[in-house]
C-alpha cells in the first residue's frame, strides 16, 4: 500500500472556502503532501494535467450561477473526461447549490420531495400559475439559508413574480441579514467586533445578488406545512441527524435554531438507501416528514456549514450512527470537527488506501 499520497485542492473564485481542506491535511503530514489548483483560472487545466494526483479536493461555490457552471464543467473534465477521482462524488457537486439539477436528479432517481414544477416558457407559468393550489414555493436555483426562497399566496404575487422573471430585471434573492438565524446578540457583538470585515461581507452578499439575478425560467415548489425539518448528514460511514426548527416567520431554511432528537431506523435507512444507490460520499440531506407522504427531500448539499464539533447527540453523548451487517450501531464522539472536513479526509484516505 502507497504511504504517501498527492493530493489537489481545487479551490473556486472565492479565497477563503478551501482554507478548512489545508488544514484537514496539514493533520497527516506524513500521509499527505497538497497543491492549491485555482480552478478558475486560464492554465487549470496544465496544472491538473502537468502533475500526477491522487485525489482532486473539490470545493464548489454556491454564490454566483456563472461561477457554479463554470466549476460544474471543469470538474467534468477532470472526472469524466480525464477519469481522475475527486471528492465529493462528480453527481454531487453538479445538484449542490442548483435547484434545478437537483429536482430532476430527485425525479428521475425515484426518490420522494415535494412536487416541483421548473418552466422555461412563460405561457406555461401563466397557465400554471391560474390553476395551483396557494401557497406556492418559490425558489431561486443558487442562494442558501433561504436567502431565494419566497411564498406565494395569492395570483396577485404568482403573476408579479412571474413577470419579474420573464424580465431583464429577474428575481433577486436576499442580501439582508437572515433574522430567521437568531442568536441576535451575539451575531451583532461578532459583527461589532470587526466592523470593517462585517462591512465588506454584507457589500460583497448584496453585490452578488445583484449581479446574478435569476432571468428567463421558474422554480415552483409544493407547499409542505412543518413545524420542521431533519437534517441528516452522512460522511463516508458515518451517520447524523438533528431537528431544524422554525425560528421566525414560515421558513425553516437558514434557521440556527435546532432540537437533537436523533434519527430512528427508519429514517436513517431511508437516508442511507440514497446515499447508497446514489455512490454518494459527502452529503448533508434536508428532510420534510409529512404523515400522508412521509419522508421528502427538500435539500441535499455536499458541503454545509456547522460550528458544532458533532451533528448529533443522543441521550446527551454526542456522537455518529454507522451501520454493521444490517445493524445500527451508536459510536460517542465528536466527530465534526473542522466543519466535517477532517471526517471527509478520513474518508479520501480510506478510499484511497482501498484502491492501492
Amino acid at each position: 500500500m502507497k504511504e504517501r499520497f498527492e493530493l489537489a485542492i481545487l479551490r473556486n473564485e472565492k479565497a477563503n472556502d478551501h482554507l478548512a481542506w489545508i488544514e484537514a491535511c496539514r493533520k497527516y503530514p506524513e500521509k499527505i503532501g497538497y497543491k492549491v489548483i485555482d480552478i478558475t483560472s486560464k492554465n487549470w487545466l496544465d496544472e491538473v494535467q502537468n502533475n500526477v494526483y491522487d485525489f482532486f479536493l473539490a470545493r464548489p461555490p454556491g454564490y454566483i450561477d456563472y461561477y457554479k457552471r463554470l466549476y460544474d464543467e471543469r470538474i467534468y473534465i477532470i472526472s469524466e473526461i480525464l477519469k481522475l477521482p475527486v471528492y465529493p462524488t462528480l453527481n454531487e457537486i453538479l445538484i449542490y447549490e442548483n435547484k434545478r439539477m437537483l429536482s430532476y436528479f430527485l425525479k428521475a432517481r425515484k426518490i420522494r420531495h415535494p412536487e416541483t414544477w421548473i418552466f422555461y416558457n412563460e405561457e406555461e407559468t401563466i397557465e400554471f400559475s391560474e390553476k395551483c393550489n396557494f401557497p406556492v414555493v418559490a425558489k431561486t436555483s443558487i442562494g442558501g439559508g433561504g436567502s431565494g426562497v419566497s411564498i406565494l399566496r395569492t395570483r396577485k404575487e404568482i403573476k408579479e413574480y412571474i413577470n419579474k422573471s420573464f424580465s431583464a430585471k429577474g428575481v433577486t434573492r436576499s442580501y439582508l441579514p437572515n433574522i430567521r438565524k437568531g442568536n441576535y446578540l451575539e451575531r451583532i457583538s461578532n459583527r461589532l467586533a470587526n466592523p470593517g470585515k462585517s462591512i465588506e461581507y454584507f457589500r460583497e452578499k448584496k453585490n452578488n445578488a445583484i449581479i446574478d439575478p435569476q432571468k428567463w425560467f421558474v422554480i415552483f415548489q409544493e407547499y409542505i406545512k412543518t413545524d420542521y425539518e431533519w437534517r441528516c448528514v452522512v460522511v463516508g460511514d458515518s451517520y447524523f441527524g438533528h431537528k431544524k426548527l422554525r425560528n421566525i416567520g414560515e421558513m425553516i431554511s437558514g434557521t440556527s435554531r435546532v432540537s437533537w432528537d436523533y434519527p430512528d431506523e427508519e429514517l436513517l435507512d431511508f437516508v442511507r438507501k440514497i446515499v447508497g444507490e446514489n455512490n454518494f460520499w459527502s452529503q448533508a440531506i434536508d428532510i420534510f416528514y409529512n404523515a400522508e407522504k412521509g419522508y421528502l427531500v427538500n435539500e441535499m448539499q455536499c458541503f454545509w456549514g456547522s460550528k458544532n464539533s458533532h451533528q448529533m447527540i443522543l441521550d446527551g453523548r454526542p456522537g455518529r450512527f454507522v451501520n454493521r451487517d444490517g445493524h445500527w450501531k451508536f459510536e460517542e464522539g465528536n466527530f465534526n470537527s473542522n466543519n466535517s472536513y477532517d471526517l471527509r479526509m478520513e474518508h479520501v484516505l480510506k478510499i484511497m488506501g482501498n484502491r492501492k
